[in-house]
């Protein structure tokens, strides 16, 4: 079934794309596209939501920085985490808190928990039962979970703000 949805996922968004391609430019007997016109309130909340912000090169620092030390850290209270462990959740984390906060701010639903399953299976898996695979898997959920939930709750202060007029 994860396939099937992939498969299909990607055959629409490669339509999306191709439609869209094709739109763009001018046609004899049709229009030109005309950019779509922001109303004054949308203009007015855009400029003071995006008035202030957090360099990325400072985000990204941040990020790795945490990653650094909770790779470092976490292995020598969990004896069953391990380095690489940790290194492949924090690559993978940035997508999937992506996509939660993206339909967090949706739909108000947040699926922090089923990311948590997620990494539970992986690295449970991965870990394998001999080497203590379960507790790798419920600490590899913790470290996930937390990622995860920390997006959709910024997306929710985000979209308060921007609806509010709040920087």
């Amino acid at each position: 079934n994860f396939f099937k949805v992939l498969t299909y996922t990607f055959l629409g968004l490669y339509t999306q794309f191709r439609n869209k391609k094709e739109s763009v430019l001018p046609v004899a007997d049709q229009d030109s596209p005309l950019p779509p016109q922001q109303s004054y309130d949308d203009q007015r909340r855009t400029h003071f939501f995006l008035k202030d912000q957090i360099p990325t090169w400072f985000a990204v620092g941040g990020y790795v920085a945490i990653a650094a030390i909770s790779t470092a850290t976490l292995p020598h209270i969990f004896n069953q985490l391990k380095w690489y462990y940790m290194i492949v959740i924090y690559l993978i984390a940035p997508t999937l808190a992506f996509c939660n906060a993206y339909g967090n701010g949706l739909t108000d639903w947040s699926l922090a928990s089923t990311y948590g399953k997620l990494a539970i299976f992986t690295i449970g898996a991965w870990a394998g039962s001999s080497h203590g695979g379960v507790l790798a898997g419920l600490e590899a959920c913790g470290v996930m979970m937390n990622i995860v939930s920390t997006a959709s709750d910024l997306m929710q202060d985000f979209k308060t703000g921007y609806l509010t007029l709040a920087s």
